[in-house]
């Protein structure tokens, strides 16, 4: 590439070369902002409300999508848990022949079959309805003496544990444990989704921070760029001045590097809010809310009470809590000796032939009945024993746990209230600082242009304004981020924001 220059000073040379590297430093900022190789095209910009982008996280946000199949498939447990009570068909069948040599030759043919219904009862026992029927054939070596009786019976069954394995909370344990799963992941659904209301709220705070510190910084460069054009067009330059010239173009030197850096926050921060939001295009995000200024009205004492009620975490602990003392009562009584008692009766007909057998039993039928009982003792019984003993260790770990959460929720809420104070002064403390510095910066604008005072003070002063302005803006930020953390810890960041849930399974997926 030639380079052609018409005659010219060396001074004005110098001045054509600075304003052209910043007019083409300049043009690549606007490219890196655009996140593409050239500046044509400008991206595509979305305007976004602090209440629309959590709108879109609660529906598009992959890791609670994650969290709601969990809830469909603990759903899916509790359905599955309730089918020990489905009745149960039984279908079965047999035959033989039995051969006997010797004069005069034996030999029987037999076959049975038979269906019947088997429903569990909640009592840890079961009822069975069944009918079977069959028939016998025996043969000798004269065919006169051949018989053939055809058997038929129905009749019900009965079998009830009264020791081990008996009573509503045994037969029951899978169906509650599975139901209080389905609690726990209803509150892990909720913990998660307050974690990702929390993360969208203090991102999009910090990048609405970030966009006005960016402005900032453009107004400052732009503003020593003024002001070095201001000093170039004073007649005959004196030493000084030349000095105060390299001093406001080192300064636009450092506010540049300051306004590339403050590019680069914005776009990374860009990129965490739409990856929170479930947004795939590269859209440039702009906050259009500031970070909220509402101050919490409640105590130290009813925000740590609210925090008990409502946090999720400690509300799962309490969930697995009653699984656990289930599972020990369980145990405790599975260490019971097995005591059975049954019994079944019902009525016989006997025939020819298989319709007989069954006329018999509508017309004039036989009956039957048997009672049994049975005891299994295990001599020992370590098995049983040391699953109670591990269920009674578990249940006192969980509670355990549950102490350990209150007192680490008692200091989260009590450390949180300190933050609140801290921020709210701090937001006082910029106020003011932003105030004296609008003021000095003003003064010694007005002493510079006037003489009275160096450049120097004056970049000194601006580079102290622009300092109080961000160091406002975070403090605002910091308040904002310490009131939406009292009410997350407190349990209540979701009812805040008004969001609601109904049901986590919003995501189930096609059948």
């Amino acid at each position: 590439m030639n380079f052609h220059f018409q005659s010219t000073s060396s001074k004005q040379l110098r001045g054509f070369l600075q304003v052209s590297a910043w007019q083409a430093i300049l043009l690549a900022m606007a490219s890196l902002s655009a996140g593409t190789g050239h500046c044509e095209t400008a991206p595509d910009t979305l305007s976004l409300s602090r209440g629309m982008a959590i709108e879109m996280a609660i529906r598009k946000n992959i890791d609670l999508r994650v969290e709601s199949l969990n809830y469909s498939m603990a759903e899916t447990d509790v359905d599955r848990s309730w089918g020990i009570y489905n009745p149960i068909l039984v279908v079965s069948g047999t035959g033989g022949v039995t051969a006997v040599p010797g004069d005069p030759f034996f030999s029987s043919r037999y076959s049975t079959g038979s269906i019947g219904l088997t429903q569990y009862l909640p009592t840890g026992g079961y009822l069975s309805a069944s009918t079977q029927s069959g028939y016998t054939n025996a043969e000798v070596s004269n065919p006169d003496t051949s018989t053939s009786t055809w058997q038929s019976t129905a009749g019900l069954a009965l079998s009830q544990p009264l020791l081990k394995n008996a009573g509503k909370q045994t037969m029951e344990l899978n169906i509650t444990l599975a139901a209080n799963a389905l609690e726990d992941s209803r509150e892990r659904y909720r913990f998660t989704t307050t974690e990702t209301v929390l993360a969208v709220i203090t991102t999009y705070n910090h990048l609405y921070t970030l966009r006005q510190t960016l402005e900032t910084k453009k107004g400052a460069l732009k503003a020593a760029q003024d002001f070095l054009d201001e000093l170039r067009k004073r007649p005959k330059p004196t030493a000084l001045q030349k000095i105060e010239i390299a001093n406001t173009e080192y300064t636009i030197a450092q506010r540049l590097k300051d306004l590339v850096e403050a590019e680069r926050s914005v776009r990374d921060q860009d990129a965490s809010l739409r990856y929170l939001i479930g947004m795939e295009q590269k859209t440039q995000i702009i906050p259009v809310d500031p970070p909220a200024r509402e101050e919490p009205q409640t105590t130290e004492e009813q925000a740590i009470k609210s925090a008990l009620e409502y946090r999720s975490d400690l509300k799962q602990l309490r969930t697995t809590l009653k699984s656990s003392q289930l599972q020990e009562r369980v145990a405790d009584h599975q260490r019971l000796p097995e005591l059975t008692v049954s019994g079944s009766g019902g009525f016989t007909g006997t025939g020819t032939n298989f319709a007989e057998s069954y006329r018999k039993i509508a017309q004039k039928p036989g009956t039957y009945w048997a009672a049994g009982m049975q005891l299994n003792v295990p001599l020992g019984n370590t098995a049983a024993y040391n699953d109670y003993l591990k269920n009674k260790i578990r249940t006192e770990q969980v509670q355990n746990q549950i102490d350990a959460l209150v007192w680490k929720i008692r200091n989260d809420v009590e450390a949180d209230m300190r933050a609140l104070i801290s921020a709210r002064l701090q937001i006082q403390t910029t106020e003011k600082a932003l105030q004296y510095a609008e003021q000095r910066h003003d003064e010694y604008r007005n002493q510079t242009r006037a003489g009275a005072t160096t450049v120097q003070d004056f970049i000194n002063a601006e580079n102290d304004l622009i300092a109080a302005r961000n160091a406002h803006q975070e403090s605002t930020e910091a308040f904002a981020y310490a009131v939406s953390k009292l009410w997350r810890d407190t349990g209540e960041l979701l009812d805040r924001q008004g969001v609601r849930i109904t049901s986590p399974d919003q995501y189930k997926p096609d059948k």
